[in-house]
């Protein structure tokens, strides 16, 4: 499982369900917000996205919420 860190906040992969992950967007210490994928293909296009360094503002959480991330 992978973590990326970005300015102010990091986001976790973590395990959720067989090969499906869960991704905790976690700032200060606190879980903010679940992304979490809808199936294994998507789940590769949030790996890749955030491996090329991209900023989860404004993604949606796969649960209907979008995602705010104030700075730290």
């Amino acid at each position: 499982m992978s973590t990326w860190a970005r300015n102010g906040y990091e986001v976790a992969e973590t395990a959720f369900n067989y090969d499906l992950h869960l991704f905790l967007v976690v700032q200060n210490g606190e879980t903010l917000y679940e992304i979490v994928p809808s199936n294994l293909d998507n789940q590769a296009d949030i790996i890749n996205e955030l491996s090329a360094g991209a900023d989860i503002n404004g993604w949606e959480d796969g649960m209907g919420n979008t995602i705010s991330i104030q700075p730290a």
